[in-house]
């Protein structure tokens, strides 16, 4: 209880954001702010730590995603889930970071795989039901095999079992 109140104190002092690096498989809160590892284009070190720039002219080489528990707004990376921080390491640099929690309920994020119920049909466009708090919208080409030639006879679910 006490490590929670020093971690809540020091991750939410005003203007303190702490490293990615440096918190790696520790405790982060919402509202969070973290710094990710300087990344210079002629990767001479990577000690320095800066905020997340997202300027189209400020572009680096490699590319950082943001799993689940986290959200860019604006050029900084915040987390929105209380939980521990994680990141892989691929092969080309950068990574995955996300936040590792305990949930009851499954919330799905944009690029997930998932399997899911056609509920409805309303033109081209397919409400699925994928166990989250809203229903998925897909266009019929998402289906495999389907081309603007060659729709999809995808049957709406008359009633949920």
């Amino acid at each position: 209880m006490a490590q929670a109140a020093a971690v809540a104190a020091q991750s939410l002092a005003p203007g303190k954001a702490r490293a990615a690096r440096t918190v790696l498989d520790q405790v982060v809160l919402p509202g969070e702010e973290l710094l990710l590892p300087e990344q210079d284009a002629e990767g001479l070190g990577g000690a320095g730590e800066r905020p997340l720039l997202l300027n189209p002219g400020a572009r680096s080489r490699v590319r950082v995603v943001c799993g689940p528990g986290l959200r860019r707004c604006g050029d900084r990376l915040l987390v929105t889930k209380c939980g521990r921080l994680r990141h892989k390491e691929p092969g080309g640099g950068g990574g995955v970071y996300w936040v590792d929690s305990q949930q009851k309920r499954y919330v799905p994020v944009k690029g997930d795989h998932v399997i899911g119920i056609v509920t409805a049909k309303s033109g081209d466009i397919f409400k699925v039901d994928v166990g989250g708090s809203e229903p998925a919208s897909l266009s019929y080409l998402a289906f495999e095999g389907a081309t603007k030639r060659n729709r999809p006879n995808v049957q709406a679910a008359s009633s949920r079992l």
